[in-house]
């Protein structure tokens, strides 16, 4: 009899063997149970089979491939007790996993995290010359290993701390010295500077809400025309889109807690798990899928409700505004080039768009999630805007002149390198993730049957696969934040070619998962990005640390109240709510809608 507890995904299991084939029976439902339980959304589930395979109990403590590790100290500490196991045993799982010998009763206590702070602390760590994290008798790296170990955080609450009201980081003083220019200008974009001031936004699935609600404060606060150019990165790039054409304070978000949260199986249909898995058979329900679609299925996350039917039809983009934009502030789409290893940034400057159709492909590759969004969206490079098949979805494709791309997380999931190369001085980083909380995330074994089937299998991306699995797409991502961190501090009194100043919202605030679908924790996530970015960005010192207050001006409670599938307007959903109610919300201010200069209130 062997009992294995595990402190955070605890699988307890009581197995009898009795032959070679029962326990091949019993890995197959080890495995299906697990997998099951990726789109499993209770707390906990029993599952016992006495008919299956005899005297066999397993419990499941759930854990979802797109859900976020957990911030709790105590998973940190990895514990791994075995009770009830001959000391033979013992040993032999002592071997197997490096388990030190002098352990011997029964309880094995993996090293806490180590929190790194510093790049440097991040290369080291991660070329592991002392050989901490190596495979027993081997010479690689465990890379799980490692990555378990490992604890990042963002930490820029110096931006907008009201403890600080002194500090004010360079690029915010070059950000309100043009909003004051702009009053006394003729054109809002001519520039008394030599400076190019750039608006980078991550995305993150649906975690992209918190970023929504921060450029909705910088509409709000008057300083959306300080910027010359505006970065997205996965989801960041339909934000930056709505924030480029004005389309706010309700009308951009509105996609977010209105459009994708009523989408239902539309957008979001997590049974679908299991094909991208490749286990499309193991569930009835996809048997008719798996036969009558057998090089791809329908995804897990389905990009086209998003990028067609709700970006150019049911919360279109206003198209004409956004091409009168690019001249201004031109938005550009990063993405990851698989072929290429490396990130790939589109504009309609550079003639890769010159239509919304062609937008929505481009953001559709950097929105792309490995294995659950579809097949790679493909950029063929020779074709002029317009021709057919510049932009087209298939796998494993191997032509000249032809890249096939992926979320931006791959390479660069936030972007504010390619702006830095391409010319800014100063840049604006919004974060979709809470300072304070471990950004790394550990590799599952879902991650690792996604990562071969997707880009190994499927795409023959030997190198992409070999990035995936050594983690480097965490590094870079990890690597990234502790730059912000020193950035953040920059107080101007050092030379530097280019500054940067990061936004996120404040350790111990909750985070939206990527396939968050409820509504209200949608418009809350919408809110604290709203805040976070108002206490940041707002001029007077006095206002810091009233941005939750102004957010409930901006997007107050009222907005719960009504149904988005019963509402059919052509603008905010909202604002036409509110005109049907008449005079049931004439308790809401006169200053609802408005912006900080419109409505008289300090900015």
């Amino acid at each position: 009899m062997h009992i294995f507890e595990y402190q955070d995904r605890t699988i307890i299991g009581t197995i009898m063997t009795s032959s070679i084939i029962s326990a091949i029976k019993k890995i197959a439902l080890v495995v299906l149970v697990i997998l099951y339980s990726a789109v499993s959304e209770t707390c906990a589930f029993q599952i016992s089979t006495r008919s299956f395979l005899s005297k066999t109990k397993i419990e499941l403590a759930p854990f979802h491939l797109f859900a976020n590790t957990s911030n709790d100290k105590h998973s940190k500490l990895g514990k791994l007790r075995v009770n009830k196991i001959s000391f033979r045993h013992l040993h032999k799982r002592k071997a197997k996993h490096n388990i030190p010998p002098e352990n011997l009763d029964g309880t094995v206590h993996v090293p806490l995290q180590k929190e790194i702070n510093t790049v440097t602390e991040l290369e080291e760590y991660f070329e592991d010359s002392n050989r901490h994290f190596r495979k027993k008798g081997k010479d690689q790296i465990d890379y799980d290993a490692l990555l378990a170990a490992l604890c990042v955080k963002g930490d820029t609450q110096i931006i907008g701390s009201k403890d600080r009201p002194d500090f004010v980081h360079p690029v915010l003083k070059v950000i309100h010295q043009r909003r004051k220019d702009e009053a006394s200008s003729s054109s809002p974009f001519d520039r008394k500077d030599n400076k190019k001031v750039a608006l980078v936004v991550e995305g993150g699935g649906m975690r992209g809400c918190v970023t929504a609600g921060m450029v909705t404060a910088i509409y709000y606060l008057g300083l959306e025309n300080t910027f010359d150019v505006i970065y997205g990165s996965s989801a960041g790039t339909v934000i930056g889109a709505y924030f480029n054409t004005r389309q706010l304070p309700w009308f951009g978000p509105e996609v977010y807690y209105d459009s994708l949260t009523t989408a239902g199986k539309k957008f979001i249909d997590t049974k679908r798990l299991l094909r991208a898995l490749g286990f499309g058979l193991m569930d009835p329900r996809l048997i008719k899928d798996v036969l009558t679609r057998p090089k791809f299925g329908r995804p897990v996350l389905n990009l086209d409700f998003l990028l067609r039917e709700t970006m150019q039809e049911k919360k279109p983009l206003d198209w004409d505004k956004f091409i009168q934009m690019q001249r201004k502030q031109p938005l550009k789409v990063v993405a990851s080039g698989l072929k290429r290893g490396k990130s790939v940034c589109f504009s309609m400057e550079n003639g890769d768009f010159g239509n919304i159709q062609e937008l929505a492909a481009c953001m559709y590759g950097s929105c792309l999630l490995p294995g659950i969004a579809g097949p790679l969206m493909n950029h063929n490079s020779k074709l002029t805007s317009g021709e057919k098949d510049k932009f087209f979805v298939r796998n494993n494709v191997n032509q000249d002149g032809v890249e096939p791309l992926a979320d931006a997380l791959i390479y660069e999931p936030l972007p504010y390198g390619t702006a830095i190369e391409e010319g800014a001085t100063d840049v604006v980083m919004l974060r979709s993730r809470p300072d304070g909380t471990d950004v790394t995330g550990k590799t599952s074994i879902f991650e690792k049957l996604i990562y071969h089937r997707f880009f190994r299998k499927k795409n023959k991306l030997n190198h992409v696969y070999k990035h995936m699995r050594q983690a480097q797409h965490k590094k870079n991502y990890a690597r990234q934040v502790l730059e912000l961190n020193e950035a953040c501090q920059d107080d101007g009194s050092d030379t530097r070619s280019a500054r940067v100043m990061a936004i996120a919202v404040p350790p111990g605030s909750p985070e939206v998962t990527r396939l968050e679908s409820r509504r209200s924790a949608i418009f809350d996530g919408v809110r604290r990005g709203f805040a976070r970015a108002y206490d940041s960005l707002v001029e007077d010192p006095n206002e810091r640390g009233r941005g939750a207050i102004v957010a409930k001006q901006v997007l107050p409670d009222e907005i719960l109240d009504y149904n988005p599938l019963s509402i059919d307007a052509d603008g905010s959903a909202f604002a036409h709510f509110l005109k049907e109610q008449g005079s049931r919300y004439k308790h809401l201010s006169d200053t609802l809608g408005k912006t900080a200069i419109e409505a008289g209130m300090p900015r």
